[in-house]
């Protein structure tokens, strides 16, 4: 971990996905700035509460549990899935599927968690670069995390009168295990190696590597830290400058 430049004591934080590799990385950073973190994921762990994003009713449980300790002031909304396939090959209800997790989830937590916050508290959507930019193979996750930006944009228009910043962190390639499902994908698409398509990633990207999971968690950091303080619907893109020119 790099060093700790934000002093969030008294914020409450819930971070889905806690179980991820980000989920995990967020916790971590918010927890070492002082932060009272509650986790959440669809596989329950040490100090993470088993919640399935798409369950308004195990939502709600939890963010009573949450509410009763205090105040809630930010939600890091990390956990998602991923897709590969080509859109003739795509079936309908893999579709759904990552329609439903990436982007009705999303909209799920951000009605419920909404009328909780306050003056000064944030949002923040885990995004992708495939927000911005189409790719073959990959038309059901963009189009979800499309609509993860255009709903940040519209969540950050209607709470920003009172207080309540909402932005998107957009990755590229991150050194993590769902990138490495990725590569998995994609190569067995291709007929190709694995490991060859990872150092693809790694070579495709100014900076010669993917992000760290921390790298990513920094950012979530920030933007709930008075650094951000009008930082309002953004889409941050966390890629490198890996971008299709």
């Amino acid at each position: 971990m790099t060093g700790q430049p934000f002093d969030l004591a008294g914020r409450s934080v819930v971070v889905t996905g806690a179980s991820g590799a980000i989920g995990a990385a967020v916790t971590s950073r918010f927890a070492a700035a002082g932060a009272r973190v509650t986790g959440l994921d669809i596989r329950p762990g040490d100090g993470i509460i088993g919640c399935d994003i798409l369950d308004e009713a195990a939502i709600a449980r939890a963010l009573a549990d949450v509410t009763a300790h205090g105040r809630l002031t930010d939600l890091v909304h990390c956990a998602g899935v991923l897709s590969v396939g080509d859109v003739l090959a795509v079936p309908t209800p893999e579709l759904r599927r990552v329609l439903d997790v990436n982007l009705t989830g999303a909209f799920i937590l951000a009605r419920a968690v909404g009328p909780l916050l306050g003056r000064g508290a944030a949002m923040t959507f885990l995004g992708s670069q495939a927000a911005a930019h189409g790719a073959p193979g990959w038309a059901a996750y963009c189009a979800a995390k499309a609509g993860v930006a255009r709903l940040v944009e519209a969540l950050a228009k209607e709470l920003g009168p009172s207080g309540i910043r909402v932005n998107a962190v957009c990755p590229g390639t991150v050194d993590s295990p769902m990138t490495r499902q990725a590569a998995d994908l994609v190569a067995a698409g291709q007929g190709a190696d694995a490991d060859a398509v990872r150092r693809r990633y790694e070579r495709e990207n100014p900076l010669g590597r993917m992000a760290t999971t921390d790298e990513i968690a920094g950012v979530c950091l920030f933007l709930s830290s008075p650094l951000a303080s009008f930082i309002n619907g953004a889409s941050i893109m966390v890629d490198g400058g890996d971008r299709p020119g």
